[in-house]
């Protein structure tokens, strides 16, 4: 919580700085009778308004960059799994059928499990304990001769680069823009939809339509904003499309295996 002290009072004492200066500053004539010159005016929205979209621009930006980040690290992610499926393939056949199948579960895990845990800022252990499992296989392994030691070393390294890759998943599912941003957000759109109403708003249909305008422009800006920050939730999350690639490339790999087999002349 001491973390927001020194926000909290630079917000109020900016406030009291501007109240001092109004009421001390702002004691002629025009001020007494409650009229606003157009200049007074526009400062005052300007002021408002560039306010908003700096807040704004600040939550989205980061929230993109966020959002873009989280959807690399998945098909970083499958792209490891692919070279861990091919790799494997070079292992003994009975050791690369194996990892081959765990990797598979793995895969269909983080799709069916994994994602809608996102949703909610969490990782699913079942796909956690499937990653364990093919990395004990792969480390169980015999490597004998220099072909197969190359191909578990490379299955390992791809491994590790997915170990780390949902490390960084579960980091990115919790992450969120820092809250007073979104106060200071919401603080400022609300001033900004009220701003033409305190300086004396007609309320004919013409006048108001003008403001729902307003009111509705900030509410699409803080929700789209709000939306955006959570980078594995709808309607604009990051959507498991790269775990289904890789099946694909499984899929690829296993018939490319199969052809080779049935090529390969009779000994």
């Amino acid at each position: 919580m001491a973390m927001y002290v020194v926000s909290l009072l630079s917000v109020l004492g900016g406030g009291a700085f501007a109240l001092l200066l109004g009421r001390f500053l702002g004691s002629g004539r025009r001020a007494a009778a409650g009229e606003f010159t157009g200049q007074a005016q526009s400062l005052i929205g300007a002021v408002l308004l560039s306010s908003f979209i700096l807040l704004t621009g600040f939550q989205v930006a980061g929230a993109w960059s966020a959002l873009s980040t989280a959807r690399a690290g998945t098909y970083d992610e499958a792209r490891a799994l692919g070279d861990a499926y091919f790799a494997a393939g070079l292992l003994a056949p009975a050791d690369g059928t194996e990892v081959r199948r765990l990797l598979r579960a793995y895969t269909g895990a983080v799709r069916t499990a994994e994602f809608p845990a996102l949703a909610h800022g969490r990782t699913s252990p079942a796909a956690w304990r499937d990653l364990d499992r093919v990395r004990t296989a792969v480390a169980a392994a015999p490597a004998d001769g220099t072909a197969r030691q190359d191909a578990k070393a490379a299955a390992q390294t791809a491994l590790n680069t997915v170990y780390q890759a949902r490390v960084n998943r579960a980091a990115q599912a919790t992450a969120r823009m820092p809250e007073p941003t979104w106060l200071a957000m919401l603080g400022t759109g609300g001033f900004l939809v009220a701003f033409p109403a305190l300086l004396g708003l007609s309320s004919t249909a013409r006048q108001l339509t003008a403001l729902c305008f307003v009111g509705a422009a900030v509410a699409f800006a803080i929700c789209f904003a709000g939306q955006l920050d959570r980078p594995f939730q709808e309607p604009f999350g990051v959507r498991p499309a790269a775990f289904a690639l890789a099946g694909t490339r499984f899929d690829q790999m296993d018939a490319e295996s199969g052809a080779a087999a049935a090529a390969a002349p009779p000994r």
